[in-house]
Protein backbone atom coordinates (compact mmCIF):
# COMPACT_ATOMS: atom_id res chain seq x y z
CA UNK A 1 0.00 0.00 0.00
CA UNK A 2 1.43 3.41 -0.75
CA UNK A 3 2.76 5.68 1.88
CA UNK A 4 2.59 8.91 2.72
CA UNK A 5 6.18 9.45 4.24
CA UNK A 6 8.88 10.09 3.80
CA UNK A 7 10.26 10.80 -0.01
CA UNK A 8 11.58 7.74 -1.65
CA UNK A 9 15.14 8.75 -0.54
CA UNK A 10 14.10 8.61 3.18
CA UNK A 11 14.41 5.67 5.60
CA UNK A 12 12.40 4.67 8.64
CA UNK A 13 13.93 3.74 11.74
CA UNK A 14 10.97 1.26 12.56
CA UNK A 15 8.31 -0.71 10.91
CA UNK A 16 4.97 -0.46 12.69
CA UNK A 17 5.12 -3.93 14.04
CA UNK A 18 8.68 -3.04 15.42
CA UNK A 19 7.17 -0.10 16.98
CA UNK A 20 4.33 -1.92 18.71
CA UNK A 21 6.74 -4.51 19.64
CA UNK A 22 9.20 -1.97 21.40
CA UNK A 23 6.63 0.23 22.98
CA UNK A 24 5.27 -3.13 24.57
CA UNK A 25 8.52 -4.42 25.61
CA UNK A 26 9.56 -0.29 26.91
CA UNK A 27 6.06 -0.70 28.72
CA UNK A 28 7.26 -3.73 30.78
CA UNK A 29 10.48 -2.68 30.97
CA UNK A 30 8.84 0.37 33.10
CA UNK A 31 6.60 -1.55 35.22
CA UNK A 32 4.08 0.37 33.89
CA UNK A 33 1.82 -2.04 32.05
CA UNK A 34 -1.54 -2.76 33.68
CA UNK A 35 -4.06 -5.28 33.59
CA UNK A 36 -5.83 -6.36 31.21
CA UNK A 37 -2.71 -9.39 30.02
CA UNK A 38 -0.88 -10.06 28.10
CA UNK A 39 -0.48 -6.18 26.65
CA UNK A 40 0.45 -7.69 22.99
CA UNK A 41 -2.25 -7.53 20.75
CA UNK A 42 -4.06 -4.69 22.28
CA UNK A 43 -4.15 -1.08 23.44
CA UNK A 44 -2.46 -1.55 26.14
CA UNK A 45 -3.36 -0.30 29.86
CA UNK A 46 -0.79 1.46 32.14
CA UNK A 47 0.01 3.23 34.95
CA UNK A 48 -1.14 6.78 35.19
CA UNK A 49 -3.74 6.39 32.49
CA UNK A 50 -5.75 8.65 35.36
CA UNK A 51 -3.40 10.88 35.09
CA UNK A 52 -3.10 11.18 31.55
CA UNK A 53 -6.95 11.63 31.45
CA UNK A 54 -6.50 14.70 33.61
CA UNK A 55 -4.04 15.91 31.39
CA UNK A 56 -6.02 15.85 28.54
CA UNK A 57 -8.68 17.96 30.02
CA UNK A 58 -6.22 21.11 30.25
CA UNK A 59 -6.07 20.76 26.40
CA UNK A 60 -8.18 23.80 24.36
CA UNK A 61 -9.77 21.46 21.91
CA UNK A 62 -11.32 19.58 24.32
CA UNK A 63 -12.63 22.10 26.87
CA UNK A 64 -14.58 23.65 23.43
CA UNK A 65 -15.87 20.11 22.95
CA UNK A 66 -19.68 19.17 23.62
CA UNK A 67 -19.33 15.69 22.50
CA UNK A 68 -16.22 13.73 22.00
CA UNK A 69 -15.77 10.23 20.75
CA UNK A 70 -13.24 8.01 22.97
CA UNK A 71 -12.56 4.36 21.53
CA UNK A 72 -14.35 1.27 23.92
CA UNK A 73 -10.17 0.42 25.09
CA UNK A 74 -9.16 0.17 28.87
CA UNK A 75 -6.75 2.94 29.07
CA UNK A 76 -9.31 5.23 28.15
CA UNK A 77 -11.34 4.45 30.58
CA UNK A 78 -10.75 7.48 32.48
CA UNK A 79 -11.24 9.56 29.81
CA UNK A 80 -14.83 8.32 29.06
CA UNK A 81 -15.77 8.81 32.80
CA UNK A 82 -14.47 12.17 32.86
CA UNK A 83 -16.12 13.60 29.44
CA UNK A 84 -19.31 12.27 31.25
CA UNK A 85 -17.98 14.44 34.92
CA UNK A 86 -17.44 17.34 32.57
CA UNK A 87 -21.12 17.57 31.09
CA UNK A 88 -20.06 16.27 28.00
CA UNK A 89 -21.80 13.86 25.32
CA UNK A 90 -19.38 10.67 25.02
CA UNK A 91 -19.76 8.54 21.83
CA UNK A 92 -17.96 5.05 21.54
CA UNK A 93 -18.15 2.51 18.83
CA UNK A 94 -18.79 -0.82 19.93
CA UNK A 95 -15.58 -3.28 19.91
CA UNK A 96 -14.39 -4.09 16.68
CA UNK A 97 -17.26 -2.31 14.85
CA UNK A 98 -19.54 -5.45 15.07
CA UNK A 99 -22.42 -3.18 16.46
CA UNK A 100 -24.05 0.86 16.11
CA UNK A 101 -22.30 3.64 18.25
CA UNK A 102 -23.08 4.27 21.65
CA UNK A 103 -23.95 7.81 23.27
CA UNK A 104 -24.47 8.11 26.35
CA UNK A 105 -25.30 11.78 27.44
CA UNK A 106 -24.43 13.14 31.10
CA UNK A 107 -28.11 14.11 31.85
CA UNK A 108 -28.82 10.33 31.58
CA UNK A 109 -25.42 9.67 34.02
CA UNK A 110 -26.56 10.05 38.19
CA UNK A 111 -23.65 11.55 40.13
CA UNK A 112 -21.00 9.59 41.22
CA UNK A 113 -21.56 6.55 38.62
CA UNK A 114 -19.58 8.28 35.48
CA UNK A 115 -17.27 5.60 35.63
CA UNK A 116 -19.63 2.93 35.43
CA UNK A 117 -21.83 4.55 32.52
CA UNK A 118 -18.47 4.46 30.81
CA UNK A 119 -16.96 1.01 31.78
CA UNK A 120 -17.96 -1.48 28.79
CA UNK A 121 -19.37 -3.51 31.03
CA UNK A 122 -22.30 -1.10 31.56
CA UNK A 123 -22.42 1.12 29.22
CA UNK A 124 -24.98 0.19 27.65
CA UNK A 125 -27.38 0.44 30.77
CA UNK A 126 -27.09 4.48 30.59
CA UNK A 127 -26.57 4.98 26.62
CA UNK A 128 -28.33 4.27 23.77
CA UNK A 129 -27.47 2.92 20.13
CA UNK A 130 -26.91 5.49 17.57
CA UNK A 131 -27.78 3.77 13.83
CA UNK A 132 -25.33 5.50 11.21
CA UNK A 133 -28.40 6.97 9.56
CA UNK A 134 -29.02 8.71 12.60
CA UNK A 135 -25.40 9.79 12.83
CA UNK A 136 -25.85 11.22 9.98
CA UNK A 137 -28.29 13.45 11.34
CA UNK A 138 -26.85 14.29 14.14
CA UNK A 139 -23.74 15.45 12.20
CA UNK A 140 -25.99 17.17 10.02
CA UNK A 141 -27.47 19.44 12.28
CA UNK A 142 -24.31 20.09 13.73
CA UNK A 143 -24.97 20.27 16.99
CA UNK A 144 -25.32 17.87 19.38
CA UNK A 145 -28.94 16.65 20.05
CA UNK A 146 -30.50 18.99 18.07
CA UNK A 147 -32.72 16.09 16.59
CA UNK A 148 -35.25 17.53 14.14
CA UNK A 149 -34.55 20.79 15.35
CA UNK A 150 -33.38 23.93 13.46
CA UNK A 151 -29.52 23.68 12.03
CA UNK A 152 -27.19 25.16 14.10
CA UNK A 153 -25.62 28.11 13.17
CA UNK A 154 -22.45 29.28 10.93
CA UNK A 155 -19.46 28.85 13.26
CA UNK A 156 -21.21 26.20 15.74
CA UNK A 157 -18.93 23.99 16.74
CA UNK A 158 -19.55 20.48 15.41
CA UNK A 159 -21.48 17.16 16.56
CA UNK A 160 -18.42 15.79 17.31
CA UNK A 161 -15.51 18.04 18.93
CA UNK A 162 -12.42 15.56 19.64
CA UNK A 163 -11.85 12.30 18.50
CA UNK A 164 -9.83 10.10 21.37
CA UNK A 165 -8.04 7.34 19.98
CA UNK A 166 -6.26 4.47 21.90
CA UNK A 167 -2.79 3.77 20.72
CA UNK A 168 -0.05 0.94 21.15
CA UNK A 169 3.02 2.44 20.11
CA UNK A 170 3.26 6.66 18.89
CA UNK A 171 5.86 9.44 17.48
CA UNK A 172 6.37 12.95 18.24
CA UNK A 173 5.44 13.86 14.56
CA UNK A 174 1.77 12.58 15.17
CA UNK A 175 2.46 8.65 14.05
CA UNK A 176 -0.35 5.91 15.25
CA UNK A 177 -0.01 2.20 15.79
CA UNK A 178 -3.22 0.80 16.65
CA UNK A 179 -3.21 -2.85 17.55
CA UNK A 180 -3.38 -3.67 14.04
CA UNK A 181 -6.88 -3.82 12.99
CA UNK A 182 -7.36 -0.69 11.70
CA UNK A 183 -10.94 0.36 13.90
CA UNK A 184 -9.92 3.44 14.64
CA UNK A 185 -8.80 4.44 11.18
CA UNK A 186 -12.49 3.18 10.34
CA UNK A 187 -14.48 4.74 13.07
CA UNK A 188 -12.75 8.32 11.88
CA UNK A 189 -13.49 7.79 8.41
CA UNK A 190 -16.88 6.83 9.31
CA UNK A 191 -17.49 10.13 10.92
CA UNK A 192 -16.20 11.92 7.90
CA UNK A 193 -18.62 9.80 5.25
CA UNK A 194 -21.34 11.66 7.18
CA UNK A 195 -20.22 14.71 7.17
CA UNK A 196 -18.01 15.43 10.21
CA UNK A 197 -15.74 17.98 9.39
CA UNK A 198 -12.01 17.46 10.22
CA UNK A 199 -11.56 17.15 14.39
CA UNK A 200 -8.23 16.98 16.34
CA UNK A 201 -7.48 13.78 17.17
CA UNK A 202 -5.64 13.07 20.48
CA UNK A 203 -4.17 9.78 22.13
CA UNK A 204 -3.02 9.16 26.08
CA UNK A 205 -0.34 6.65 26.61
CA UNK A 206 2.49 6.67 28.97
CA UNK A 207 5.88 8.22 27.93
CA UNK A 208 7.60 4.46 27.31
CA UNK A 209 4.91 4.59 24.35
CA UNK A 210 6.49 7.09 22.46
CA UNK A 211 9.02 5.68 20.03
CA UNK A 212 11.27 6.44 16.83
CA UNK A 213 9.58 7.14 13.77
CA UNK A 214 7.70 4.58 11.51
CA UNK A 215 5.52 4.72 8.41
CA UNK A 216 1.86 5.04 7.76
CA UNK A 217 -0.44 3.75 5.47
CA UNK A 218 -3.16 5.93 3.29
CA UNK A 219 -5.90 4.93 5.44
CA UNK A 220 -4.00 5.54 8.99
CA UNK A 221 -5.15 7.91 11.48
CA UNK A 222 -2.39 10.51 12.25
CA UNK A 223 -2.70 12.34 15.90
CA UNK A 224 -2.81 15.94 16.40
CA UNK A 225 -1.88 15.77 20.27
CA UNK A 226 -0.57 12.90 22.34
CA UNK A 227 -1.05 13.39 26.18
CA UNK A 228 1.08 11.28 28.95
CA UNK A 229 0.36 12.43 32.59
CA UNK A 230 3.46 14.54 32.19
CA UNK A 231 3.03 16.63 29.11
CA UNK A 232 0.69 17.74 25.90
CA UNK A 233 2.82 17.26 22.90
CA UNK A 234 1.57 19.14 20.21
CA UNK A 235 2.95 16.86 17.05
CA UNK A 236 2.06 19.85 14.11
CA UNK A 237 1.67 16.20 12.08
CA UNK A 238 2.17 16.26 8.47
CA UNK A 239 0.27 13.25 8.14
CA UNK A 240 -3.08 14.17 6.06
CA UNK A 241 -6.49 12.53 8.19
CA UNK A 242 -8.61 10.31 5.80
CA UNK A 243 -11.42 11.68 4.18
CA UNK A 244 -13.64 8.82 4.12
CA UNK A 245 -13.75 5.24 4.01
CA UNK A 246 -11.64 3.58 1.32
CA UNK A 247 -14.24 1.51 -0.16
CA UNK A 248 -11.93 -0.49 -2.83
CA UNK A 249 -10.17 -2.25 -0.04
CA UNK A 250 -13.55 -2.89 1.67
CA UNK A 251 -14.36 -6.80 1.33
CA UNK A 252 -17.52 -8.39 1.95
CA UNK A 253 -16.06 -9.82 4.79
CA UNK A 254 -16.12 -6.72 6.02
CA UNK A 255 -19.24 -5.78 5.65
CA UNK A 256 -20.63 -8.66 7.60
CA UNK A 257 -17.68 -8.62 10.47
CA UNK A 258 -18.93 -4.89 9.95
CA UNK A 259 -22.40 -4.43 9.87
CA UNK A 260 -21.81 -0.53 10.50
CA UNK A 261 -19.81 -0.36 7.28
CA UNK A 262 -22.84 -2.45 5.22
CA UNK A 263 -25.37 0.43 6.75
CA UNK A 264 -23.14 3.04 5.91
CA UNK A 265 -22.82 2.01 2.64
CA UNK A 266 -26.71 1.54 1.22
CA UNK A 267 -26.96 5.18 3.16
CA UNK A 268 -24.44 6.10 1.21
CA UNK A 269 -24.78 4.27 -2.01
CA UNK A 270 -25.49 7.43 -4.39
CA UNK A 271 -21.90 8.26 -4.22
CA UNK A 272 -20.22 4.67 -4.74
CA UNK A 273 -19.91 2.99 -7.62
CA UNK A 274 -18.82 -0.71 -8.30
CA UNK A 275 -15.29 -2.46 -9.28
CA UNK A 276 -15.18 -3.55 -12.92
CA UNK A 277 -14.35 -7.33 -13.58
CA UNK A 278 -11.98 -7.05 -15.67
CA UNK A 279 -8.69 -8.11 -17.37
CA UNK A 280 -6.58 -8.34 -21.22
CA UNK A 281 -7.81 -10.36 -23.51
CA UNK A 282 -11.31 -11.48 -22.24
CA UNK A 283 -13.76 -13.41 -24.58
CA UNK A 284 -16.47 -11.01 -23.39
CA UNK A 285 -17.03 -7.69 -21.79
CA UNK A 286 -20.58 -7.06 -20.39
CA UNK A 287 -21.10 -3.03 -20.11
CA UNK A 288 -23.86 -1.80 -18.15
CA UNK A 289 -25.36 1.50 -18.03
CA UNK A 290 -24.83 1.96 -14.28
CA UNK A 291 -24.76 0.81 -11.15
CA UNK A 292 -28.69 0.99 -9.57
CA UNK A 293 -28.96 1.22 -5.88
CA UNK A 294 -28.67 -2.80 -5.02
CA UNK A 295 -25.42 -2.83 -6.72
CA UNK A 296 -24.17 0.18 -5.20
CA UNK A 297 -24.80 -0.68 -2.07
CA UNK A 298 -23.93 -4.52 -2.29
CA UNK A 299 -20.44 -3.38 -4.38
CA UNK A 300 -21.73 -5.87 -7.10
CA UNK A 301 -22.83 -5.99 -10.47
CA UNK A 302 -26.44 -6.82 -11.31
CA UNK A 303 -27.43 -7.76 -7.80
CA UNK A 304 -30.83 -5.92 -8.08
CA UNK A 305 -33.69 -8.63 -6.60
CA UNK A 306 -34.79 -10.09 -9.66
CA UNK A 307 -32.64 -8.45 -12.23
CA UNK A 308 -31.87 -11.39 -14.84
CA UNK A 309 -28.22 -11.09 -15.57
CA UNK A 310 -27.02 -14.16 -13.58
CA UNK A 311 -29.77 -16.37 -14.87
CA UNK A 312 -29.23 -15.20 -18.51
CA UNK A 313 -25.58 -15.55 -18.48
CA UNK A 314 -25.88 -19.63 -17.23
CA UNK A 315 -29.24 -20.36 -19.50
CA UNK A 316 -26.96 -18.82 -22.53
CA UNK A 317 -24.20 -21.35 -21.39
CA UNK A 318 -21.52 -18.63 -20.42
CA UNK A 319 -21.25 -20.18 -16.74
CA UNK A 320 -21.86 -24.15 -15.57
CA UNK A 321 -24.23 -22.71 -13.26
CA UNK A 322 -25.60 -19.68 -12.18
CA UNK A 323 -23.43 -17.30 -9.65
CA UNK A 324 -24.42 -14.94 -7.37
CA UNK A 325 -23.70 -11.64 -7.54
CA UNK A 326 -20.91 -11.54 -5.00
CA UNK A 327 -19.19 -14.32 -6.81
CA UNK A 328 -18.46 -11.78 -10.50
CA UNK A 329 -14.91 -12.15 -9.86
CA UNK A 330 -15.53 -15.49 -11.18
CA UNK A 331 -16.41 -14.55 -14.29
CA UNK A 332 -12.84 -14.05 -15.35
CA UNK A 333 -12.25 -17.67 -15.13
CA UNK A 334 -14.41 -18.00 -18.18
CA UNK A 335 -13.23 -15.40 -20.05
CA UNK A 336 -15.89 -12.87 -19.04
CA UNK A 337 -15.93 -8.90 -17.92
CA UNK A 338 -18.07 -6.53 -16.19
CA UNK A 339 -17.77 -2.67 -16.32
CA UNK A 340 -20.46 0.51 -16.69
CA UNK A 341 -20.67 2.85 -19.30
CA UNK A 342 -21.62 5.21 -16.11
CA UNK A 343 -19.74 4.84 -13.01
CA UNK A 344 -22.30 6.88 -10.83
CA UNK A 345 -25.08 4.63 -8.98
CA UNK A 346 -28.28 6.16 -9.81
CA UNK A 347 -31.98 5.10 -9.01
CA UNK A 348 -32.75 4.39 -13.07
CA UNK A 349 -32.14 5.68 -16.13
CA UNK A 350 -33.71 8.42 -16.60
CA UNK A 351 -31.57 10.06 -13.55
CA UNK A 352 -28.32 10.23 -15.81
CA UNK A 353 -28.00 13.06 -18.55
CA UNK A 354 -26.83 12.06 -22.39
CA UNK A 355 -23.66 14.42 -21.77
CA UNK A 356 -22.70 11.32 -18.82
CA UNK A 357 -23.62 9.17 -21.40
CA UNK A 358 -21.19 9.80 -23.97
CA UNK A 359 -18.49 11.12 -21.48
CA UNK A 360 -18.71 7.40 -20.29
CA UNK A 361 -18.80 6.41 -23.98
CA UNK A 362 -15.34 7.78 -24.39
CA UNK A 363 -13.95 6.58 -21.50
CA UNK A 364 -15.27 3.04 -22.60
CA UNK A 365 -13.50 3.17 -25.88
CA UNK A 366 -10.32 4.12 -24.59
CA UNK A 367 -10.84 1.15 -22.23
CA UNK A 368 -11.65 -1.17 -25.02
CA UNK A 369 -9.15 -0.36 -26.66
CA UNK A 370 -6.65 -0.75 -23.77
CA UNK A 371 -7.99 -4.32 -23.00
CA UNK A 372 -8.93 -6.04 -26.20
CA UNK A 373 -12.02 -8.23 -25.46
CA UNK A 374 -13.00 -9.97 -28.53
CA UNK A 375 -16.47 -9.54 -27.83
CA UNK A 376 -18.51 -6.11 -26.66
CA UNK A 377 -21.89 -6.37 -25.25
CA UNK A 378 -23.24 -3.55 -24.57
CA UNK A 379 -26.22 -3.84 -22.31
CA UNK A 380 -29.02 -1.27 -24.17
CA UNK A 381 -29.44 0.70 -27.21
CA UNK A 382 -28.66 4.36 -25.09
CA UNK A 383 -24.81 2.02 -24.02
CA UNK A 384 -24.09 1.34 -27.42
CA UNK A 385 -24.92 4.59 -28.99
CA UNK A 386 -23.22 6.69 -26.32
CA UNK A 387 -20.01 3.91 -27.04
CA UNK A 388 -20.53 4.61 -30.89
CA UNK A 389 -20.45 8.12 -30.42
CA UNK A 390 -23.86 7.92 -31.86
CA UNK A 391 -26.68 10.58 -31.44
CA UNK A 392 -29.39 9.75 -29.42
CA UNK A 393 -31.96 9.20 -32.07
CA UNK A 394 -29.97 7.09 -33.93
CA UNK A 395 -31.35 3.79 -35.22
CA UNK A 396 -29.92 0.60 -33.46
CA UNK A 397 -31.23 -3.02 -34.05
CA UNK A 398 -30.08 -5.85 -31.72
CA UNK A 399 -27.64 -8.29 -32.12
CA UNK A 400 -24.12 -7.98 -33.46
CA UNK A 401 -23.59 -4.43 -35.44
CA UNK A 402 -22.40 -3.83 -38.43
CA UNK A 403 -18.48 -2.36 -38.64
CA UNK A 404 -16.43 -2.29 -35.06
CA UNK A 405 -16.09 1.06 -33.09
CA UNK A 406 -12.84 -0.28 -32.02
CA UNK A 407 -11.20 -1.97 -34.61
CA UNK A 408 -10.95 -5.93 -34.29
CA UNK A 409 -13.72 -6.29 -31.44
CA UNK A 410 -17.14 -7.16 -32.32
CA UNK A 411 -20.18 -5.03 -31.38
CA UNK A 412 -22.96 -6.53 -29.78
CA UNK A 413 -26.30 -5.24 -28.31
CA UNK A 414 -28.44 -7.10 -25.99
CA UNK A 415 -31.43 -5.94 -23.85
CA UNK A 416 -30.66 -4.64 -20.39
CA UNK A 417 -31.42 -7.53 -17.94
CA UNK A 418 -33.46 -5.47 -15.58
CA UNK A 419 -36.62 -6.95 -14.53
CA UNK A 420 -38.40 -3.47 -15.85
CA UNK A 421 -37.16 -4.45 -19.21
CA UNK A 422 -39.92 -4.56 -21.73
CA UNK A 423 -38.33 -6.57 -23.71
CA UNK A 424 -39.71 -10.15 -22.95
CA UNK A 425 -37.68 -12.69 -21.08
CA UNK A 426 -37.37 -15.69 -23.99
CA UNK A 427 -36.16 -12.61 -26.51
CA UNK A 428 -33.35 -11.59 -24.52
CA UNK A 429 -32.55 -15.32 -23.54
CA UNK A 430 -32.45 -15.56 -27.58
CA UNK A 431 -29.95 -13.02 -28.22
CA UNK A 432 -27.59 -14.04 -25.17
CA UNK A 433 -27.57 -17.23 -27.20
CA UNK A 434 -26.65 -15.61 -30.38
CA UNK A 435 -24.12 -13.37 -28.20
CA UNK A 436 -22.54 -16.90 -27.19
CA UNK A 437 -22.40 -18.49 -30.21
CA UNK A 438 -20.17 -15.56 -31.92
Amino acid sequence: MDKRYPSSDEVYALTKAEARARAYAALRAAKAARFPFPIEGRIPNFAGAEAAARRLRELPAYQAARAVKVNPDAPQLPVRAMVLEDGKTLYMPSPRLRGAFLRIRPQDVPPGQARRAASLSHCREYGEEISVAQLAEIIKEGAEGAGDGPAAPDGAPPAIGLVVAGSAAVTRSGARAGKGEGYADMEYAILRELGLPHVPVVTTVHPAQIVDEFPLDAHDLPLDYIVTPEEIIVTGTPHPKPEGIAWDLVTDEDLQAMPVLAELRRLQWERLTVRDVLAPGLDVLFVGINPGRASASAGHHFAGPGNHFWRLLHEAGFTPRRLAPAEEQVLLEYGIGITNIVRRASRGEDDLSWEELTAGGARLRELVRRHRPRVVALLGKNVYRAYAGLKKTADVAWGRQPGAVVDGVIDFVAPNPSPRSTIPYERRLALFRELRSL
